[in-house]
């Protein structure tokens, strides 16, 4: 599967749900009944645009069985996937507010909401297919850089409407765009081809953001704030994972040097 055509319809899709979010004011919502439908459409355009063409390509039961490949996924990889949820518990004594009860009903909703309108919608296409298929042309990390900013990219139309997102500094959040995509990008690399890791690690990061305002971090500027360098922490500690369990930097140009 060659990228051009499939970043071609993840944009296509993506942006042809953003178009009735923006045009339709009931829609702007992915919590209404009217909205959800368009916010699915828009979201899971990676996935999508990765499922159809893999179809066509005849590689489809190949991509969507890596989506629950356990059996190449290393230890430490699965604490890579918890490691966003330990940062918002070393980060909690930073809230400015006051806590708030969490039911587990409420939790339970949270991570369904969050599994469906994220990383299902987006890693079989960021991961499965963009990051794999690039690994296989540049260093790991160069690849993982490249996916995130394609993956800040789909996200600057949602500055563009009153969402969740536009809250966020953008500055601050293409910070932690790049560096989530180098923390999932090395969990994918390490993981031999599995897609798993990067769905759940996604979910971790996505859950992390979301369980903040309920410590204390009521303003989304502020989680994201407090969050910054630990996060490039733990980008840092990825590549240095990556290296030791591989020997390879990620920078290409970089090895071709030696």
């Amino acid at each position: 599967m060659t990228l051009v055509p499939y970043l071609a319809l993840t944009f296509a899709i993506s942006l042809a749900g953003f178009a009735c979010i923006f045009f339709i004011p009931a829609a702007r919502s992915p919590e209404s009944a009217t909205g959800l439908p368009f916010w699915i459409v828009m979201v899971w355009g990676p996935s999508l645009a990765a499922i159809i063409l893999s179809v066509r390509s005849g590689e489809a039961a190949a991509l969507l069985g890596r989506t629950v490949k356990l059996a190449t996924v290393p230890p430490d990889v699965w604490a890579l996937v918890l490691a966003p949820l330990l940062l918002l518990f070393l980060i909690r004594p930073l809230a400015a507010d006051e806590a708030e009860p969490l039911g587990v009903g409420l939790i339970v909703l949270m991570v369904g909401f969050n599994l469906v309108l994220g990383p299902l919608g987006e890693e079989l296409g960021w991961r499965g297919v963009m990051q794999e298929h690039l690994n296989q042309h540049l260093g790991w990390l160069e690849a993982s850089l490249v996916v995130g900013l394609v993956w800040l990219a789909w996200h600057l139309p949602l500055w563009a409407i009153d969402s969740p997102h536009s809250k966020i500094s953008l500055p601050l959040f293409a910070a932690h765009c790049m560096f989530y995509s180098v923390i999932i990008g090395g969990a994918y690399t390490l993981s031999g081809g599995s897609i798993l890791p990067a769905i759940l690690l996604h979910l971790t990061v996505n859950l992390a953001s979301n369980l903040a305002a309920f410590v204390g971090f009521r303003d989304p500027n502020a989680w994201f704030g407090a969050s910054l360098v630990p996060y490039g922490v733990l980008a840092v500690g990825t590549v240095l994972l990556v290296h030791a369990r591989t020997g390879q930097i990620g920078l290409g140009w970089l090895s071709s040097l030696r």
